[in-house]
């Protein structure tokens, strides 16, 4: 960047005006680019004050838009983005926010200049992702990408957002697949005289909590028909009043009692504080070696062409009880009613059945055969004296 420049000074918006610097640089490959440098707020500073603004920017080597300034994308994420939003992190979501910035955003924006991040850019980095990722991936790089940027926008780093006006990219359908009753039943049944691994999966079929949650329960989060959920395990370490959506209490039924009652009698440490499922060292169970130990070995004996995970038996108990959908989304534990009903109840509606068939009859005047949930008759008191 050639610093013996003015620049100039541009008044831009449309509801509140701004005062903004324009300028040169110059790069190696002969290229030229004229960034913008946000300077002030019209009704808060004159045109003159502006102008003397920019003229010390550009003094100084405009260290925060010359190309040798350290805010690139990566500078700016590990030293603005993330220490301002890692104390409401867990550690898993940190783990989970820099797994995505190295593999998706870091080799296509990392070296980027902020100002240089250009719309169209953006634009086709999302139209090669949405026909080859999922679109967990795809929105989960959206809504960071769009937060990182918004940021630098809030730090006058950029004036506007280059999101502001791309399309969240439309994605393949997501496969959502669910365990039936028959299955579930046939996968309880192959692991009946191994106590742990059947109390483990009665609670992962009829309890439906989060794999962080079964292998963070200790024994003084049983209580007889609840599990108190507090605590979550993550990489083989327990993080104490960690969980997802804060403390909930989770309603055991029956066999799922007896299940874990089995495994009391059999377990080596029955302490309050104890792990109810620990490892062989005492630690967490991990539950990426649960899968890999357990239940994909489980999936191929029974011959399961639906993947064997804890997600799918959410899914699963939440499809199996759709109809009581405000039920389900407390004992999943999910915050909105959206998320069970659009992500894990899969089913269609015997009542949508019921209109879609009665629709038909009506239409070709025949006599409907969908079946009707049973009504309860009441029986008619006569209030005439006898």
């Amino acid at each position: 960047m050639r610093t013996h420049q003015n620049g100039w000074v541009t008044a831009e918006g449309k509801r509140r005006r701004k005062w903004v610097g324009r300028y040169r640089v110059y790069r190696s490959d002969g290229s030229v680019s004229v960034p913008k440098l946000f300077l002030g707020w019209q009704s808060e500073l004159t045109k003159s004050a502006a102008s003397i603004k920019l003229e010390k920017f550009l003094r100084a080597g405009g260290d925060v838009h010359s190309p040798n300034s350290p805010l690139n994308f990566s500078d700016y994420w590990h030293s603005v983005y993330v220490p301002r939003h890692r104390v409401a992190w867990s550690a898993p979501t940190a783990s989970g926010y820099e797994s995505y910035f190295r593999a998706y955003l870091c080799p296509v924006f990392g070296s980027t200049h902020l100002v240089d991040i250009e719309e169209r850019q953006i634009a086709d980095w999302f139209e090669k992702m949405r026909h080859n990722r999922t679109r967990s991936v795809v929105t989960k790089c959206w809504v960071i990408l769009k937060s990182v940027l918004e940021d630098a926008v809030d730090d006058d780093i950029l004036i506007k957002s280059p999101m502001r006006k791309v399309r969240h990219p439309k994605t393949r359908i997501p496969n959502r697949p669910t365990l039936d009753k028959e299955l579930a039943s046939r996968v309880l049944a192959e692991v009946k005289n191994n106590a742990k691994n059947s109390a483990i999966l009665h609670v992962g079929v009829f309890c439906a909590v989060r794999p962080a949650e079964i292998f963070g329960l200790r024994w003084r989060s049983f209580l007889d028909d609840v599990l108190l959920v507090r605590d979550s395990a993550w990489n083989g370490h327990l993080l104490e009043d960690a969980t997802k959506t804060g403390e909930r209490r989770i309603v055991v039924p029956p066999m799922t009692q007896e299940a874990i009652l089995r495994w009391r009698g059999e377990c080596s440490d029955t302490s309050s504080c104890a792990l109810m499922f620990a490892s062989a060292k005492g630690t967490p169970i991990s539950s990426h070696n649960f899968r890999n130990r357990v239940l994909v070995p489980l999936q191929e004996k029974l011959g399961l062409t639906v993947p064997l995970t804890f997600q799918v038996l959410r899914r699963s108990h939440a499809t199996r009880n759709q109809l009581r959908l405000k039920d389900v989304q407390s004992h999943l534990g999910h915050k909105s009613i959206t998320t069970t009903a659009n992500v894990y109840a899969q089913a269609v509606p015997a009542s949508v059945r019921e209109m879609v068939a009665t629709d038909e009859a009506d239409v070709l005047g025949i006599k409907s055969t969908a079946t009707r949930p049973a009504t309860r008759v009441r029986k008619r008191i006569s209030l005439e004296p006898i």
